[in-house]
């Protein structure tokens, strides 16, 4: 479930910076026929990735919404044809996004997926380290319990859906897991809100200072984020090259 195969075919149309991996992976399977069989298996993925999308309460899709870069939110805003500024609605957003979702195609309700669950994706990868190329479903069941508790079984299943409907190796284990999994089970939609003040028509008020405030707080904290993994990568890095000194020293004693 590598990140660059998460939605490698709905990003053709969108994401024209990997253009050239794109092109690459359609030309690896343009001649591929599906089987009817195969074809009934892919439309019912796409539909339940649909399904799981509408099924997301207020509390799952605004929680997805605030764990999103700035770059993630600017995407989705793209797929879903909103201003950017749109992104930044606070509790008018939820309602605006699940219109726009509901009515978008599969294409983009997949890329749209994956900008969502951004955080537990990325999460779920680091889990998997070496493996997340093609998981097993134990390997899954291994790392997931963490994401779940911390993000919330609704959104992990739409990352799950999302995998089966995409072209990624790790498609089957990611459906078995839906279809085996009771916390994985997809519930009723959620029914769309028509608010006719809360969308567009409101952006002229959204202050500008306050958006490029919040940019900037975002900014440093992603500063700070990052300056304290390097921090803790040196210190894992000095720990690592100690430990192998004293394992070579105690060898070299016991010559």
């Amino acid at each position: 479930m590598a990140k660059t195969a998460k939605t490698a075919k709905a990003e053709e149309e969108h994401d024209h910076d990997e253009h050239d991996h794109d092109h690459d992976h359609n030309h690896d399977h343009e001649h591929e026929e599906l089987s009817e069989e195969e074809q009934a298996q892919a439309e019912a993925d796409v539909a339940r990735m649909g399904d799981a999308l509408a099924a997301l309460d207020n509390e799952a899709l605004r929680h997805g919404l605030d764990a999103m870069t700035e770059k993630a939110r600017g995407e989705l805003a793209g797929l879903l044809n909103l201003p950017r500024a749109a992104m930044h609605l606070g509790e008018a957003l939820t309602p605006l996004v699940r219109r726009k979702l509901r009515t978008a195609s599969p294409d983009r309700q997949l890329q749209a997926a994956f900008n969502i669950v951004q955080q537990a994706n990325d999460e779920t990868i680091a889990a998997l380290g070496d493996r997340s190329e093609d998981p097993s479903k134990e390997d899954l069941e291994e790392v997931l319990p963490p994401v779940v508790e911390k993000h919330g079984a609704p959104l992990v299943t739409v990352m799950l859906a999302g995998y089966a409907a995409s072209d990624a190796p790790c498609r089957p284990v990611m459906r078995e897991l839906l279809e085996t999994d009771e916390q994985f089970a997809i519930g009723e939609p959620v029914d769309v809100e028509e608010p006719a003040s809360a969308g567009v028509a409101n952006l002229a008020t959204v202050d500008k200072k306050a958006l490029e405030a919040k940019r900037e707080q975002r900014r440093k904290a992603k500063d700070a984020k990052r300056a304290a993994e390097m921090r803790e990568r040196e210190v894992r890095a000095e720990a690592e090259a100690k430990r192998r000194a004293a394992v070579h020293e105690s060898k070299r004693k016991a010559r």
